[in-house]
């Protein structure tokens, strides 16, 4: 069967483009204007298009097929309702596969061993936050291998500016265990959008990521924290501090103050503060 080379939403948006441009033959040809070569340099711009993204070159071939119209010499007016018939038959082919493809249709099957419970991923997504000081530390802190290209005057320009180096970090360490992880993900509150820094779509698992610095005071971070606990969709929402400039005075009392328990709340809200890296 064949699969998406790309992830879906640019799957989606390139069959888009391709759908827009038909929609303006079609309007022309609604107009009553010869549209005849511009609709095969369109099918052959489609093609590629197809090609790009599906890894089974039937997907293209097939279009080919069954959109191609073969001119009638001797009827002008024949060639004219082909193209039309043409036009549609397009539409209805870029419609269906884009909807296939946001129904999940060309993804690969995950294998039960792929597959992770819930409670286990959670659990995994903790353990990496809680010790998220510990890769710093391998990473970039320790010293490397006198065999090794990397060295360690390099690692050493790498520093954690702000909270999206953090989340960079964090997203490497979690991709590789949960491919589908999303980073960045813009969502509609109902009045106003918000944007998810690290989602697990499969889970319900959200990431929220904050980096103290030297203009914050502790009092603001509470009131960004408490507005993302009380806005963020999640069944599972994991609010991750690394706490650059040891800006929170007590961390445990910080983190009981932001747990909350799904019975007594709409999610489980789950606190943990990073302070102990020197980079």
């Amino acid at each position: 069967m064949s699969m998406i080379r790309k992830e879906p939403d640019i799957v989606i948006k390139e069959i888009n483009e391709r759908i827009d441009d038909l929609e303006k033959l079609i309007s022309l040809y609604e107009q009553k204007q010869d549209v005849y070569d511009s609709f095969n340099a369109w099918r052959n711009d489609v093609k590629r298009t197809l090609s790009e993204n599906f890894s089974e070159p039937s997907i293209s071939k097939d279009f080919l097929i069954e959109t191609k119209v073969v001119p009638n010499k001797f009827s002008r007016a024949d060639t004219i309702s082909k193209v039309g018939e043409a036009l549609q038959k397009s539409r209805d082919i870029l419609s269906k596969l884009k909807s296939d493809v946001e129904s999940g249709k060309y993804l690969p099957e995950k294998s039960a061993e792929d597959h992770i419970d819930k409670t286990i991923a959670v659990t995994i997504i903790r353990k990496i936050l809680k010790n998220f000081h510990k890769h710093i530390e391998a990473m970039y802190q320790d010293e490397v291998h006198g065999n090794g290209t990397i060295k360690k005057e390099d690692l050493d320009k790498i520093k954690i500016g702000n909270e999206y180096d953090v989340q960079r970090i964090l997203y490497s360490l979690i991709r590789p265990i949960f491919p589908d992880a999303r980073l960045e993900v813009v969502d509609d509150a109902g009045y106003a959008s918000v944007r998810y820094d690290i989602v697990l779509d499969e889970y319900g698992i959200v990431i929220e990521v904050k980096c103290t610095r030297e203009n914050m005071t502790e009092r603001k971070l509470r009131e960004e924290l408490g507005s993302d606990s009380f806005h963020y969709e999640a069944d599972h929402l994991f609010l991750f501090i690394f706490d650059k400039v040891k800006l929170i005075k007590n961390p445990d009392a910080f983190e009981k103050a932001f747990r909350r328990e799904k019975q007594g709340f709409d999610k489980e809200l789950e606190t943990i503060i990073i302070r102990e890296i020197t980079f």
